[in-house]
């Protein structure tokens, strides 16, 4: 079976099993059953059923969780407004979505060199940031979700990344391990969605980073990227036209600006570092619990919520390296997705307003852990709701 456009019988008879095995977590998330989003999946994951039906099970939950549903990602510019607004200094986040091809494929642009990557870590929750990648990602899959139906054939993503300005200095550790964590997770959640990775303006020093990046890369996408010569200009507009394509890149699209609407990155401002003294959520530390969680290992903080419609709050720093995290409800219902995060420069903290009364369980998973224990400092409160609110 291959990535082809057309579904052929034996496609068929395979997105129907994976249909019928998740036609009840389908009900709650109809726009993920037509046939093309179900076939990505399929070939995501080389038809096996088996694993395929718990990675997409944590998509809806995830999704879910996150409420997308509720969202409105219908254009590029709502999807770039809304992605926007996640978080204080996503603007300084390069990249976006520019346009489509001639084919219909949703054509997106990551601009590796031209974030401070230190200042992001350093200014934002690495979950705001997952969050928001996460969102931008669920635009894209919306926009070729209507150009499937208006075109009546499999679309996806083709990605422009641009490494002008790229050096061997970019390449800072911590900000390498966050950004293979988040590239590992958008695989996860939309597999099969890359058409083709067009790189451009490549220096022969980006080899050092194509070779972490590489063996995170799906083997699908390993397939598709295309690193092109000096006449890119002319390559990209075989496949994207003119009128698509803004003025960086040798196109004819009108814009206030040679980039148009995409993040352009740049430095981030100090204002936006954190800074504990003016968070009103970092508690006090003798307020503060900690506890240890082995390697390949978990540890679980549950709590009991007596009133729907209470505020469910926590805050928590990890000794080193990362954790995953996630709450879950006794009934079981995904409050927040199990994330891997790391607090080595910007704390964990958040809210979530309880529906259902109950036991919440707060996890946290060191199971990818194979030698280091992780010690985590947490605090955890819930804050009934006002009397007749």
């Amino acid at each position: 079976m291959a990535d082809v456009d057309e579904i052929t019988s034996e496609d068929k008879e395979m997105i129907e099993e994976l249909r019928s095995r998740v036609s009840e977590d389908l009900k709650g998330i109809p726009f993920y059953s037509d046939d093309y989003s179900l076939l990505r999946w399929l070939i995501g994951w080389d038809y096996n059923i088996d694993v395929i039906v718990p990675k997409l099970r944590y998509a809806f939950t995830t999704s879910a969780a996150l409420k997308l549903n509720e969202v409105d990602l219908s254009s590029v510019d709502i999807i770039t407004e809304h992605v926007c607004s996640v978080m204080d200094t996503m603007a300084y986040h390069p990249g976006g979505i520019m346009g489509f091809d001639k084919q219909g494929n949703v054509v997106t642009v990551q601009m590796l060199a031209k974030g401070d990557n230190k200042g992001l870590l350093r200014s934002g929750k690495v979950s705001d940031m997952l969050t928001a990648l996460i969102a931008e990602s669920e635009g894209v899959l919306r926009l070729i979700r209507a150009n499937e139906k208006r075109f009546n054939r499999k679309l996806g993503v083709v990605i422009i990344c641009d490494l002008d300005e790229f050096s061997l200095d970019l390449i800072w550790m911590p900000a390498v391990k966050v950004y293979t964590v988040i590239l590992q997770l958008l695989q996860d959640l939309y597999p099969d969605v890359a058409r083709k990775v067009y790189v451009i303006r490549a220096p022969a020093a980006f080899q050092v980073a194509y070779n972490m990046i590489y063996p995170v890369l799906s083997k699908q996408t390993q397939s598709k990227v295309d690193f092109m010569g000096a006449d890119w200009k002319e390559k990209l507009q075989e496949v994207i036209s003119s009128d698509q394509l803004f003025e960086h890149w040798g196109g004819t699209r009108q814009a206030s600006s040679p980039f148009g609407h995409l993040r352009m990155g740049g430095k981030v401002p100090k204002k936006f570092r954190y800074n504990a003294d003016n968070n009103p959520e970092e508690p006090p530390s003798k307020e503060m619990t900690s506890i240890n969680v082995p390697a390949r290992s978990e540890q679980t903080v549950s709590i009991k919520v007596d009133l729907g419609g209470s505020r469910l709050k926590w805050f928590f720093r990890v000794s080193s390296g990362d954790i995953n995290f996630s709450i879950v409800h006794s009934s079981g219902k995904v409050v927040r997705p199990m994330f891997r995060l790391t607090t080595e420069f910007v704390p964990e903290w958040g809210e979530v307003t309880c529906q259902l009364p109950g036991e919440y369980i707060l996890t946290f998973d060191n199971k990818h852990g194979k030698l280091w224990s992780k010690e985590v400092k947490y605090r955890v409160k819930v804050v009934a709701p006002i009397k007749g609110s």
